[in-house]
């Protein structure tokens, strides 16, 4: 099974432990003031609003999540808040649902991996999500705007409140940042109207358990819990064809390049496929590449991930293969009851 990366940081973690506590006093702040009412959550009428977020800094497989309820839920449109886009426009348009109209870097990484993976689905990114929400509601007639990264974002009410908890790294080692990789107290997860647990087949079934089990002293009592597999199945070539992951990759000399939060996951998984990776260039997640850094990135096959992708311009995107990441829920038939009530 897939190695855990740390968030317990030894030392160091505990000389940020004073501004973890400092931070996680203003967000316990910022939320009784919610749960009192005093700070307003503001409900669109005429839509519904299905959310997907984490506790957790880092990624949980969002982006693949959003995607996939996009295919399951009817005339959906994608609200992210945009982040590390250029552009300042309060909403902006990322897809039409007819492609992608604004390019990178104007737009964030994850709306145009969004606007790529569901052409007939609109995708905006705004800041202030109930602006995004209206705006898909009255351009496009959207009957539901899936907020993406949006469950510590409490201004925007929604129907549907789900936590993705990565079974990986579930708990953010329990501190809150900088010393953890927590964004909220635990405690928070009893606004989730059901959790997914990301990854669940890259942890053994014991890890998997032992996170059921801590969840349910977290949860209200009636809050569904399933688990969500997110794989690599596939690779898109650089004339755009697409094929098996392990039809491409397996016996190939590969050479990747990644901006994103878990880098050694993606060399784990090429790994997986039988590929032999003989350098891999890491970047910042949402890293802006120059085109020094894209030329340096030589040798073999060469391989990115959709996010990274985004980001590079069309001179340098047709170098690359893209591996494709999909997510299912393993309890497929009771998660569609669920978000279909």
């Amino acid at each position: 099974m897939r190695r855990i990366e740390p968030t317990d940081r030894g030392l160091t973690g505990a000389f940020f432990m004073p501004l973890s506590w400092l931070y996680g006093a203003g967000v316990r702040a910022r939320l009784a003031l919610y749960g009192a009412g005093l700070l307003p959550s503001k409900k669109v009428d005429g839509i519904r609003v299905v959310s997907i977020g984490n506790l957790t800094v880092g990624g949980t497989g969002k982006t693949p999540v959003a995607v996939m309820l996009a295919s399951m839920l009817e005339k959906p449109a994608i609200v992210s808040r945009g982040y590390g886009r250029a552009s300042a426009e309060p909403v902006q348009l990322v897809s039409d649902g007819k492609g992608a109209i604004a390019p990178y870097p104007d737009a964030a990484d994850e709306a145009l991996v969004c606007a790529a993976a569901l052409p007939r689905v609109p995708v905006i990114c705004a800041p202030r999500r109930v602006d995004g929400i209206r705006a898909v509601r009255d351009a496009f007639g959207a009957k539901t705007a899936i907020l993406d990264d949006a469950f510590s974002h409490l201004a925007a009410a929604r129907d549907k409140n789900i936590l993705l908890v990565d079974a990986l790294d579930p708990f953010g080692g329990e501190k809150m940042l900088p010393a953890g990789r927590l964004r909220e107290p635990l405690s928070s997860a009893r606004r989730a109207d059901a959790v997914l647990i990301t990854r669940a087949n890259m942890a053994d079934e014991q890890a998997v358990a032992r996170i059921r089990r801590r969840l349910a002293g977290l949860l209200r009592p009636d809050t569904p819990v399933f688990e969500c597999t997110i794989a690599a199945e596939s690779v898109i070539t650089p004339a755009g064809e697409t094929a098996a992951a392990e039809k491409i990759l397996r016996g190939a000399a590969v050479t990747l390049a990644s901006g994103i939060a878990r880098p050694a996951q993606f060399e784990e998984t090429v790994k997986r496929f039988g590929a032999t990776v003989m350098r891999h260039h890491i970047f910042a997640d949402h890293h802006r590449f120059t085109d020094a850094e894209l030329a340096a990135v030589t040798g073999g096959m060469l391989l990115t991930t959709q996010k990274d992708a985004a980001r590079m311009t069309q001179e340098h995107r047709q170098r690359f293969h893209l591996l494709t990441l999909q997510a299912a829920v393993r309890e497929e038939a009771a998660f569609a009851a669920w978000l279909s009530s």
